[in-house]
């Protein structure tokens, strides 16, 4: 439920709470009047009736002391925060874990191969080459936010030994220099379907695969410094931390 709706529901409690109110005070005053039984009898069926009232009243009640949990929905995951001339933003559409270093990363510079062995799974080298900045076309309605453009890297995949391997684009985590996570881009055209980095599985008959990862990006920055991190199986990981990195 969003919070606007939540806020509907929270106006619409207090009128209510506010009748109740009113209902209440003519009835505390009731007694005073003396009703004849005719009318004292339709007094009796009219508080009847009013009694299912009361459980408005008290769900007002619970209704204001539940208020302030109504942030929690910004629990959720939300849009990165920030100038996107200066630094990645990334949507909150997401549905992979982003990943982390930690002092188990194996790290290597751009255009370095690393082994990634996946568990229950083969070994593979994989290697990606130096990130390349690429501006959108004027006509680019699905290209990058004002003030960024496109980020293009290149990945290479070779099949080393054992059992099938399964890789995907959505395991790739881009930083930017300052940790922000860049968003990754898949509707533009800058680069071509075939020549992305898509979903493969390596093996014994699929032993090289090259892929282009695309990213949108702040303008003007050393993308050498920004850090390309690979999560596999990162839905099922117990730990976001990437076991292999490649930056500056």
């Amino acid at each position: 439920m969003t919070t606007t709706a939540l806020r509907r529901i929270a106006f619409g409690v207090v009128p209510a709470v506010l009748a109740v109110g009113v209902v209440s005070g003519c009835n505390d005053s009731a007694p005073s009047v003396q009703a004849p039984p005719a009318t004292a009898a339709s007094t009796a069926s009219s508080t009847t009736d009013s009694v299912p009232t009361v459980t408005p009243t008290d769900t007002g009640g619970s209704s204001e002391s539940t208020s302030p949990a109504v942030p929690t929905v910004s629990t959720a995951p939300s849009k990165a925060t920030g100038d996107p001339a200066k630094v990645c933003t990334t949507d909150s559409d997401s549905f992979s874990t982003p990943a982390v270093l930690a002092p188990s990363t194996k790290k290597a510079t751009w255009g370095k191969p690393l082994d990634l062995k996946q568990e229950y799974a083969g070994t593979v080298s994989m290697s990606a080459a130096k990130p390349v900045a690429k501006k959108p076309a004027a006509n680019d309605y699905f290209g990058p936010p004002d003030g960024q453009v496109y980020l293009l890297i290149k990945v290479t995949v070779k099949y080393k030994s054992g059992d099938d391997n399964f890789l995907g684009d959505t395991f790739f985590t881009l930083r930017d220099s300052h940790n922000n996570v860049c968003d990754s881009d898949l509707l533009s055209s800058v680069v071509q379907q075939r020549q992305r980095f898509d979903s493969v599985t390596m093996s014994k008959t699929q032993k090289s695969y090259v892929g282009t990862l695309v990213y949108d990006v702040p303008a003007n920055q050393d993308y050498s410094k920004y850090t390309l991190m690979y999560l596999p199986d990162s839905i099922d990981s117990k730990s976001a931390n990437a076991p292999v990195a490649w930056t500056k």
